[in-house]
């Protein structure tokens, strides 16, 4: 086989994030805070405006709610789909 055929195609994560917009995502951040809310847009660096956004505690329930906010993509540990969690 050769090289080509054994690398693994992965999508481009802004591929990816373009799939997810006006879907609720839960982002980890750095400093242990997780948040949800719905995608409302991103830009290249990942940058993420979420909609009705709130953090969660370590069990998942809300602690916090913030309405619209930004996250600075510098700040993200991991998105995630919370369609792809259910």
């Amino acid at each position: 086989m050769s090289n080509k055929a054994q690398q693994l195609k992965l999508p481009s994560p802004l591929k990816v994030l373009s799939k997810m917009v006006n879907k609720v995502v839960v982002a980890r951040l750095k400093g242990d805070v997780v948040v949800r809310g719905v995608l409302s847009i991103y830009d290249s660096c990942m940058n993420l405006v979420l909609d009705n956004a709130e953090e969660l505690d370590k069990v998942g329930n809300a602690k916090m709610r913030y309405g619209r906010i930004l996250i600075r993509g510098s700040q993200i540990i991991y998105i995630s789909s919370e369609e792809a969690a259910a």
